[in-house]
C-alpha cells in the first residue's frame, strides 16, 4: 500500500484515526487500534465502521459511491440523448439562486485575506474547487476529493485547519450537532466556518436527508462562533419553485412519467426564482427562504440561548 502523502494529486496531510483521533502512519495504520485503512484509486477511505451509516467495504466494490452527490454527478457514464437530458436537468435544477449576495468564494477570500496561508477543510466537497491550501473530503468519490470521510468522525488531528466549509451537507448527516463538534475540534483557535443549509426545501438524496434549519436554528447550530455574516441562500421564489417541481413530479409513481414531469416542473418553476429579486431585502423572506448561510469565527464561549432569541429574523 502506497503512502497517500506521496500521491501527486494531494497536498501533504497528516490523517488521524477516525475512531481515536490519533495520527496515522503514512501507510494509514493506527497503532492504537491496529486498524489499517485502505486506499482506492489513490484516495484513502477513512470511515469509522463502528458508527457511520457508511461502511468501508462500500467503497471497495466496483459500484462504490461515485459523483458529486454519490449517485451520478460528474462521473455520469450515460451517453447520447440520455446524457444530455441528465446534464440539462442538473444544470437547471442546481443553478444558483438569482439573488445571492454572499457565498463560499466570498467567504474564502475573507479567510485568506484575514489569515494568509490558511489550511481549509471542505466537507462534502464533491466537485467543489476553491482557492488556497485545501483538503477536500466527502462520502463519495469526486473529481477533487482528497479523502473519503464521514463528518461525524473527521479523520484529522485536533486543530489541523484554519477554516471549514460545509455547503449543503449538514442536512444529510444524522447528527449535525456531532458534526459541528468535530468541526470545532479540527479548527485552530479563531478558525472560520462557512455553512449553507436548506430550510423550505423538499427531500433530496432520498434516505440521506434528515434535517432542515430555520435561520435561528442554523445560528444555534453554530453558537460557538461569532457571526461575521449570515443571510439567505435562496429566497421564497427559490423555495416556491422547488415545491412546484416536486408537486408535479408526485402526480405519478411511474419512473418514465416522473422523468418528464420533472422536466416540465423545472421549466415551469424557472420564473418563480425571480421572485427572490423582489423579496431579498424584505425581512419576511426569512420565514419561507429555501436556505440560509452562516459565516463565523470560533470563540471561547457559546452564545447563550436567551441572547440567541434576540437574533431572530422574520416577518
Amino acid at each position: 500500500m502506497s503512502a497517500v502523502s506521496r500521491h501527486p494529486k494531494f497536498p501533504m496531510q497528516t490523517y488521524a484515526c477516525p475512531i481515536h483521533k490519533s495520527a496515522l502512519t503514512e501507510q494509514l495504520f493506527c497503532a492504537q487500534c491496529n486498524a489499517a485503512y485502505p486506499i482506492k484509486n489513490g484516495i484513502p477511505i477513512l470511515i469509522n465502521d463502528r458508527s457511520s451509516v457508511f461502511r468501508t467495504s462500500d467503497y471497495l466494490n466496483a459500484d462504490s459511491y461515485a459523483g458529486a452527490s454519490g449517485y451520478g454527478g460528474s462521473l455520469d457514464s450515460h451517453t447520447g440523448l440520455r446524457k444530455w437530458y441528465r446534464r440539462t436537468i442538473h444544470w437547471i435544477g442546481e443553478s444558483n439562486p438569482v439573488k445571492k449576495d454572499f457565498g463560499v468564494h466570498e467567504a474564502v477570500e475573507h479567510i485568506l485575506t484575514s489569515r494568509p496561508g490558511s489550511k481549509i477543510l471542505v466537507i462534502g466537497s464533491g466537485d467543489t474547487t476553491i482557492r488556497g491550501d485545501v483538503t477536500y473530503s466527502d462520502v463519495a468519490f469526486g473529481a477533487n476529493v482528497t479523502c473519503i470521510a464521514d463528518a461525524h468522525d473527521l479523520p484529522f488531528l485536533d486543530m489541523s485547519f484554519d477554516a471549514c466549509i460545509a455547503v449543503a451537507v449538514l442536512e444529510h448527516v444524522v447528527d449535525p450537532y456531532r458534526c459541528e463538534q468535530e468541526i470545532r475540534r479540527v479548527l485552530r483557535p479563531g478558525g472560520f466556518v462557512y455553512s449553507e443549509t436548506p430550510f423550505m426545501q423538499p427531500v433530496h438524496m432520498g434516505a440521506y436527508d434528515f434535517t432542515r434549519f430555520s435561520y435561528l436554528g442554523h445560528r444555534r447550530l453554530f453558537r460557538h462562533f461569532s457571526e461575521i455574516r449570515s443571510g439567505i441562500a435562496g429566497g421564497p421564489g427559490t423555495s416556491s419553485g422547488l415545491m412546484l417541481r416536486y408537486a408535479l413530479t408526485s402526480v405519478s409513481d411511474r419512473p418514465a412519467i416522473r422523468k418528464w414531469l420533472r422536466l416540465v416542473g423545472l421549466l415551469a418553476s424557472l420564473p418563480l426564482r425571480y421572485i427572490d429579486l423582489m423579496t431579498h431585502s424584505k425581512v419576511g423572506s426569512y420565514d419561507s427562504a429555501a436556505g440560509f448561510y452562516f459565516f463565523g469565527v470560533l470563540v471561547p464561549e457559546p452564545i447563550p440561548d436567551r441572547e440567541l432569541l434576540r437574533l431572530f429574523r422574520g416577518g
